[in-house]
């Protein structure tokens, strides 16, 4: 296997979208439908509109009210500088103590 065969491997395993979907993110407009993503990454469909459900839920993106449409956040114009933004704002503070993981509630009982 080659080594990038393995990064892409790697990325396939510990990313929450895949690396095709990733990669026509960028491709996208700023306001896009799930048939466009479909198409940019040759992807059927229902594939597509589960992916923009995902990223709804990462707030990598925004649905716009009323329409079959959704929006990029501007500092999100590509999956990395969401996902700097993501380690930023997060994971290192989660890393460093300074981002508190909720009490679960069966601890409390």
């Amino acid at each position: 296997m080659s080594r990038e065969e393995s990064l892409i491997e790697i990325l396939e395993i510990s990313l929450p979208l895949p690396p095709k979907v990733v990669l026509g993110y960028k491709k996208l407009d700023p306001v896009f439908t799930s048939g466009d993503i479909a198409r940019v990454c040759d992807i059927s469909r229902s594939s597509a509109k589960f992916y923009v459900n995902k990223m709804v839920q990462l707030r990598l993106v925004a649905k716009v009210p009323h329409k079959r449409m959704y929006q990029k956040y501007p500092n999100a114009t590509t999956f990395s500088s969401w996902f700097r933004d993501l380690l930023k704002l997060a994971l290192e503070p989660l890393e460093n103590g300074l981002l508190p993981l909720p009490e679960d509630k069966e601890d409390e009982e």
